[in-house]
């Protein structure tokens, strides 16, 4: 039997979001996946003072200040792509669903709220990440600048798009497809800047210049495809370059922009959805 109108797209409630993320919080804190990629971003971040002392003698900073954006941004991106693909999932096997939509509950405020959560989890272990990255570089006398803080908020800012794009297409598919969909956004949203250099190219040579008929094609994947690059702080944080302020404006209204568009695709897919 479908569900009433009101059931599947009711009123939105704040205190009932709030209520479905905290359970998923908890869920997910207690989660095999979590507590296993948290241990390994620790110990890869651990790992790091290993490699800096086997690293070519000055660059020690080099080798930490890498090891700890990639340790953190892989922990949040994997994080967000497995709990996404598994926690809607989790549900249905355990029929828990079906007792929370029976309730006064909707189903956007359903998937408002595994976002909240899942969000609240991965934030909470990029902030101990953080911290163990941060002690890591004091013990190895690495000053800690400014730009490796907002290297990390923009780690986060990451999150809060790709944690979008794992619910978006949960709400639809099963894990694996989840998953793969998800982890191929990802990749395609890394490599990105790729394409716009191929765009950019005035070569004879270049790649769209000999096959113009692609050409669209490129600029309809840079136009509507998230570019993840616009996170990636790698490089202004080992130069000791200033990352403006107003960029990490930019960096967050551009995550947003995409989170918001990937929730609300979400939400009408698992209005959609019939749970059998």
């Amino acid at each position: 039997m479908s569900e009433p109108w009101v059931a599947r797209w009711g009123v939105l409630s704040v205190s009932r979001v709030f209520a479905i993320a905290s359970n998923t919080f908890r869920e997910a804190v207690r989660h095999r996946i979590f507590v296993a990629l948290a241990l390994t971003g620790a110990a890869l971040l651990l790992f790091s003072i290993v490699l800096s002392e086997l690293a070519v003698t000055g660059q020690l900073r080099r080798v930490l200040l890498d090891f700890g954006l990639f340790a953190t941004s892989f922990f949040c991106v994997v994080a967000a792509i497995a709990l996404g693909a598994a926690l809607l999932q989790r549900e249905l096997d355990r029929k828990t669903v079906y007792t929370l939509l029976s309730k006064p509950v909707s189903r956007h405020e359903f998937l408002l709220g595994k976002y909240v959560g899942m969000l609240g989890v991965i934030g909470a272990g990029l902030v101990i990440l953080a911290a163990v990255w941060v002690c890591v570089l004091l013990v190895q006398e690495v000053p800690v600048t400014v730009e490796v803080f907002k290297g990390i908020l923009l780690v986060a800012m990451e999150t809060l798009l790709v944690t979008a794009v794992a619910v978006r297409f949960s709400a639809m598919s099963s894990v694996v497809v989840t998953g793969l969909l998800a982890t191929g956004v990802v990749v395609v949203g890394r490599l990105l800047y790729l394409v716009e250099e191929l765009l950019a190219e005035t070569s004879p040579k270049a790649f769209f210049n000999e096959n113009p008929d692609s050409r669209w094609l490129g600029e309809l994947l840079t136009t509507l495809w998230p570019d993840l690059s616009v996170f990636n702080a790698s490089q202004q944080v080992l130069l000791e370059v200033e990352i403006p302020w107003s960029y990490l404006g930019h960096a967050l209204t551009y995550s947003l922009a995409y989170a918001a568009v990937f929730l609300c695709v979400g939400m009408f897919a698992i209005g959609r959805r019939d749970f059998v």
